[in-house]
């Protein structure tokens, strides 16, 4: 059975462009211009994943994803926003949103994030490195387990919840390589093909570093070595 995924967006260009790369994947795919059409689609039919564009012409996309929430809780959510919006967007993933991309959207990011929505919505997180620990450190970088904060030299820094997983799950073995494939297992409990796995843990690498890096392009913290694989360093 192909994945259902329901867009609400009130831009039909936008909603053109992204049915023709989702139906392109196979994805099964609705298509809502509001938030009352998205919430009447929600309360009669069921969806693996929501892509919810913040700016609607008659209710906040917020609103959409709250209710979605409480309706369908394993419907994952992808919030889609412009940067002025970005601070809401970031709102969104406090309030359990999966990801955000940001429009004009990387096809490639777009399908990764997607993808990585729908396995998560069966999958349980399995990147606790030990019940005990509740504060992990890495040079100027800390991550407190319990509030799932990510710091870096006392400056709070937003994750979405794949790269939050992503991250606890390499500085829980600092200075150990970790390939895509066991990266994607170890943080969403499934394991996906080779080309699939790299693509998503490029992705999200990729974002971490702009996120977490001084220097993006010369990384202080997540590496990438040999075969595609990743490692955070500790020296």
């Amino acid at each position: 059975m192909r994945p259902k995924i329901l867009i609400v967006d009130d831009e039909p260009t936008m909603r053109y462009f992204l049915r023709l790369h989702l139906l392109d994947h196979g994805y099964e795919v609705t298509e809502a211009e509001t938030g009352q059409q998205a919430k009447d689609l929600i309360d009669s039919a069921s969806f693996d994943l929501a892509l919810v564009d913040l700016r609607l012409g008659d209710m906040d996309g917020l609103d959409v994803m709250r209710y979605l929430r409480q309706a369908a809780p394993k419907t994952s959510v992808i919030i889609l926003t412009g940067h002025a919006t970005l601070d809401s967007a970031i709102e969104a993933l406090r309030q359990g949103a999966h990801d955000y991309v940001i429009k004009p959207y990387n096809s490639d990011e777009l399908l990764a994030s997607v993808a990585d929505g729908i396995a998560r919505r069966s999958a349980d997180p399995a990147v606790e490195p030990d019940d005990q620990v509740q504060i992990l450190a890495v040079k100027a970088l800390q991550v407190n387990m319990a509030s799932r904060q990510v710091t870096r030299a006392g400056t709070r820094i937003t994750l979405t919840p794949t790269e939050f997983d992503i991250l606890v799950t390499l500085m829980a073995q600092p200075d150990v390589a970790m390939d895509a494939i066991t990266l994607v297992k170890r943080v969403r409990g499934y394991e996906a093909t080779e080309a699939d796995a790299r693509a998503i843990a490029r992705v999200h690498v990729h974002r971490l570093r702009h996120k977490l890096e001084a220097d993006p392009a010369n990384p202080e913290y997540i590496m990438t070595v040999a075969g595609g694989r990743y490692l955070i360093n500790s020296q």
